[in-house]
């Protein structure tokens, strides 16, 4: 048997000699202290894996602290350790600034000899901007000379232009006169079917001939004259190209001729200023006696005033790391006080635990005690129902049908009770009943409850499991191939491709049906009729409006690929602006225009029918003919002439 952990019973009397009718309520007895021994071993065992894992939570928690303890006086070294070392740079930061003030001042008259040199350059600079203003403002009168002429042209030819546009339309409409008088002879062609023409009708129609070719011819004459203006008109509108290009380079002259003015007036300020400033220093020579310099005394102090903020800077932080430093010592200072009543508390139930323990092993030794003597008592048993021991043996196999039976009896007796206290509800107004009767059914009653409880619990189960397996039957049953269905929508291509399709069917039938009835009408009446059946107009209607349908489709969609055309050209020119520097603009005729994102008032046109190269860059690059001998003659070579191209822009823009 095992080991209980409830307290024996204090009234253990030794083993008696018991009546073999008393066997199964010791065998009951037995199992109720076994299944009270099971369940207090469980409770001890849980409780010592509680009190376990507290012990392991409270050792964690103060290795943790003490950890923390650690690397806060670590901290408090490191601090300690970089003040010194800040004082240290402090100090070398003092004698390298007195060793800096030297290459200072060299420094200071290296910058004065720079200034005159500079200087000097301004004044070259200026007279060669002089030189080439004159240059440039001869070559402005010549190109507006240029520019007044070709206006003149333009407007002779925009009138001649327009003059013969208006001849064009007169001809046109004639034109469109005389093919609605061909389509009438077509007409009239188709009702005078099999009779021959007369003879003026085909003078007529040669005279009408003859007149449209001549009309024809004048036409294409016209056509001729107008490419020919038009390539004059693009002519001359380069011409206005090039004038709107020297109009730029005008107004970028003169803005840098008023930033000359305004560095005249500049240098004029400078050297009054450079003038004043001698001066000055002539005059601090009375009040330092000649022994220091304005300067030096301006770099000491300034020297000094820096020192001093560095070092109210250093002395903040300083205060601030010690505020940090206490706030700590205080923080650990409470947390080791916390840890010292954990320690405690850990201390004092650790000998709760052992008094625990120390009562546990009592009542362990007690239960031990009380199972020998429980075993002494069923040995002492065993020898008065050596038979019955025997047919319980046998019979375990049939104890689970007879305890069905006798449930089935008692939950037939307490029926049978029921019916007996509702029959004799009337008769016990009338009637007394013993009190001995009275207990004796309370008892019967009560242990009739138990078993029903039970009982109705493991009825309960029963049907629980019933009921899953029933479940489990109906889905294995009702386990069919489901039917597919196929989504389709109302408004669908297919759909309307159909209904299309009957619809020209119905209308065809009708037209057929129509076109025999009139057949037939004229074949009766021997002459033919001048009218269309109804039915051929809504068919004609029909393919119509499918083809206008059709249309609208396809403009729409031709909408929506320019508009796609148009984002992804932008996505493209933006892109290549930004990884190659170069923004494309697609001209007419095959040019593309390149500008450079480093100088986008000047740009390149490249013409692709023709293979040339016109650039406004030349002006900016020294050696433009050399690289481009070099790289698409010789070369042939265009990426690598644009990427020198840039790098020479972004260094001069640098």
């Amino acid at each position: 048997m095992a080991s209980s952990n409830d307290g024996s019973s204090p009234f253990l009397e030794s083993p008696v000699q018991a009546s073999p009718k008393m066997n199964p309520q010791i065998d009951r007895h037995v199992m109720s202290l076994q299944y009270k021994l099971s369940t207090m071993q469980n409770e001890f065992e849980i409780e010592k894996l509680r009190l376990q894992q507290q012990s392991n939570l409270l050792d964690k928690k103060y290795r943790s602290t003490v950890e923390e303890l650690e690397k806060a006086l670590d901290d408090t070294k490191y601090l300690y350790e970089a003040n010194g070392r800040l004082e240290q740079e402090l100090s070398d930061l003092k004698s390298a600034s007195s060793q800096t003030d030297g290459t200072k001042d060299e420094e200071l008259r290296k910058l004065r000899a720079d200034l005159h040199a500079r200087d000097y350059q301004i004044d070259e600079l200026m007279s060669t901007h002089q030189s080439r203003l004159s240059k440039l403002e001869t070559q402005l009168e010549n190109n507006q000379m240029e520019s007044r002429s070709s206006q003149t042209l333009l407007r002779r030819y925009e009138e001649e232009i327009s003059k013969q546009s208006n001849q064009i339309k007169t001809l046109q409409r004639a034109n469109s006169e005389k093919d609605d008088e061909c389509a009438t002879l077509k007409a009239s062609n188709m009702v005078t079917q099999h009779h021959n023409y007369s003879t003026e009708e085909i003078q007529e129609l040669t005279v009408t001939n003859r007149m449209l070719q001549d009309q024809l011819q004048y036409a294409k004459e016209l056509e001729e004259a107008n490419m020919q203006q038009a390539g004059e008109l693009k002519r001359l509108r380069m011409a206005t190209d090039s004038q709107s290009f020297w109009k730029s380079e005008n107004e970028k002259l003169q803005n840098r001729i008023e930033q000359l003015t305004l560095l005249e007036k500049q240098f004029q300020d400078s050297q009054l200023e450079n003038v004043q400033l001698k001066s000055q220093i002539a005059s601090w020579g009375l009040y330092t006696d000649g022994k220091q310099s304005p300067e030096d005394i301006v770099r000491d102090w300034t020297l000094t005033k820096k020192e001093c903020v560095v070092l109210n800077d250093e002395n903040k932080k300083i205060r601030l790391d010690l505020m940090n430093i206490r706030n700590l010592n205080d923080e650990l200072a409470h947390e080791r006080n916390q840890l010292l009543d954990l320690n405690r508390n850990y201390e004092a139930n650790i000998i709760n635990l052992k008094k625990l323990n120390h009562e546990v092993e009592q009542q362990k030794l007690l239960s031990f005690e009380e199972c020998r003597l429980l075993r002494i008592e069923m040995e002492e048993l065993s020898k008065f129902s050596k038979d019955a021991n025997k047919d319980a043996a046998s019979g375990y196999g049939s104890l689970v049908d007879s305890y069905k039976n006798q449930t089935e009896d008692l939950t037939g007796e307490l029926k049978k009770l029921n019916d007996q206290l509702l029959a004799s509800e009337p008769i016990t107004k009338k009637r007394r009943t013993s009190d001995q009767l009275g207990l004796n059914y309370s008892q019967r009653l009560n242990e009739l409850q138990l078993e029903n409880v039970s009982m109705s619990r493991e009825l309960k189960k029963c049907q629980d499991t019933v009921t899953i397996l029933e479940d489990k039957i109906k889905s294995l049953t009702e386990l069919k191939e489901k039917k597919i269905r196929i989504l389709q929508l109302r408004d669908n291509p297919l759909l309307k491709d159909q209904f299309i399709k009957r619809k020209q069917l119905e209308l065809l039938k009708k037209e057929n049906a129509d076109l025999l009835q009139f057949t037939h009408a004229t074949d009766n009446n021997g002459h033919e009729l001048e009218y269309v059946p109804i039915s051929v107009y809504e068919s004609l209607n029909f393919e119509i409006k499918q083809q206008e349908e059709n249309l609208f489709k396809a403009n729409k969609k031709f909408v929506r690929l320019k508009e796609v055309f148009n984002k992804k050209s932008l996505e493209f020119i933006d892109v290549v602006n930004s990884l190659l520097g170069f923004k494309l603009e697609f001209l007419q005729d095959g040019k593309v225009k390149i500008i450079s994102c480093f100088k986008p008032e000047r740009s390149l046109v490249v013409d692709l029918n023709e293979n040339t190269l016109k650039s406004s860059l030349d002006r900016d690059i020294g050696d433009w003919e050399n690289l481009l001998q070099l790289w698409v003659d010789q070369r042939g070579q265009i990426p690598c002439f644009l990427a020198t191209i840039t790098l020479r822009l972004w260094e001069e823009s640098t």
